[in-house]
């Protein structure tokens, strides 16, 4: 099956919305097993618009659009890909019914031109939308290819494609697709590649790399008859991995959810560990990012944001001359406000990070990127100094990923050692 993705609206063209509605897409069209050659950008006009259906219809077996379902003049998908079809658009009763129960659940009046949201093609398979007031489609246009219509939000994009349009894709490709998504720190992508070649080059099941910043994450994908089967082919390469690879891998699941974020408080949780937080640079972004997971309350007991010099004694008792003999920015330092917060909240681990995320304020013994994370458990104080590179967001984010991943290898080890 060939599959092609056509995003409609100017404000993408206009770089006015990231388009994110794409990356998604490709990503699960990748895990069902796919192919995608092409995808489209068109801005909210019909010529266009038609011309790009056609083309697309010209060289693939199904159309995915996102966006242009609104009721607005300018949403335009679901009249153009009719008129592409050969069909009218019709008012569908199920999608009537859930456009006017959307506006009474939202308490929002319901103007006449909200009922185009409710037309569709008579052959079309209406997608009703539990989480906005635009129901998708899929709409056949012959010689057996259709065109599926997407809401443009990604909020409502994403869960509707997961549940009710990747279920009648896989039906339709005849083949069982098995992923794991498999994530790294610590390696970077060609140390990853190096180790990992042989085993990339497979046809059946496949092994990917995609990276974002200061990670690799791996998509192990095996295609069989049976789901039983895939799982037999894929489990070995998985093996191959790890044994590869290690402790850089800090976790592994069927889908794509995972993050360094619920890697650490997962094994927080089941070591029955609490954490807590002293950070200079990263203002919070620490102990955000953990809250952000599910469950995080049971782990997470909170944080310090010590970002002015002498708060970092005022609130966490690093003694002042510790801070003048060895600088802020000083694995001393670092470990000081560890041993503080933890002393403080009296938690299992406590997680510092000071440094300098620029633009200014480096030196040539401390130049912007110098950063130390210090960790405190009852395994004793330990610090990690990083020279980071990249503007002040990335150094932020990086420092951040580089604490949490420390919480994780300590919460791991600490397990470790209660088991014995």
């Amino acid at each position: 099956m060939i599959a092609e993705i056509i995003c409609v609206g100017t404000e993408l063209l206009m770089g006015q919305v990231l388009n994110t509605n794409a990356q998604f897409l490709s990503r699960e069209l990748a895990g069902l097993g796919i192919t995608q050659r092409h995808q489209q950008v068109v801005g909210d006009n019909a010529e266009r618009l038609e011309a790009a259906y056609r083309l697309a219809l010209s060289r693939a077996d199904v159309v995915i659009t996102s966006g242009g379902l609104g009721p607005t003049v300018d949403d335009i998908t679901k009249r153009v890909a009719a008129r592409v079809a050969g069909r009218e658009l019709v008012l569908r009763p199920e999608a009537e019914q859930m456009v006017r129960e959307r506006f009474r659940q939202y308490h929002r009046e319901m103007l006449p031109n909200n009922m185009s949201q409710a037309m569709f093609t008579p052959d079309s398979k209406v997608l009703l939308n539990p989480y906005g007031t635009a129901p998708g489609a899929i709409v056949p246009v012959g010689n057996g290819q259709f065109i599926v219509h997407l809401p443009g939000p990604p909020r409502e994009l994403q869960p509707l494609f997961r549940e009710q349009v990747k279920p009648w894709l896989a039906e339709r490709s005849g083949r069982t697709l098995v992923s794991r998504y498999i994530r790294i720190f610590g390696l970077g992508e060609s140390d990853v590649d190096n180790r990992l070649r042989r085993l990339e080059e497979g046809g059946n099941p496949t092994l990917s790399p995609y990276c974002s910043t200061g990670e690799v994450m791996l998509r192990a994908t095996a295609s069989a008859e049976t789901e039983a089967a895939a799982e037999a082919l894929l489990t070995p390469l998985v093996s191959e991995v790890q044994a590869a690879l290690g402790d850089a891998i800090y976790d592994i699941r069927s889908d794509d959810s995972g993050s360094m974020a619920r890697a650490a408080v997962e094994a927080l949780r089941a070591g029955g560990l609490k954490v807590c937080t002293a950070e200079s640079l990263t203002g919070g972004l620490i102990a955000a990012t953990m809250v952000e997971v599910p469950g995080a309350s049971e782990a997470v007991k909170g944080g310090f944001v010590t970002y002015m010099t002498e708060s970092k004694t005022e609130l966490l008792g690093v003694p002042a001359e510790v801070i003048e003999k060895y600088n802020v920015v000083s694995a001393e330092v670092a470990a000081a406000m560890a041993e503080g917060a933890r002393a403080r909240l009296g938690v299992d681990i406590a997680v510092s990070a000071t440094g300098l995320a620029g633009p200014g304020g480096g030196t040539p013994e401390r130049p912007v990127g110098t950063v130390f994370v210090g960790i405190c458990s009852p395994l004793g104080t330990r610090t990690l100094p990083l020279r980071l590179s990249g503007d002040r967001p990335r150094i932020r984010e990086l420092t951040v990923k580089h604490a949490l991943n420390a919480v994780r290898l300590e919460a791991l080890q600490l397990k470790g050692k209660q088991q014995k």
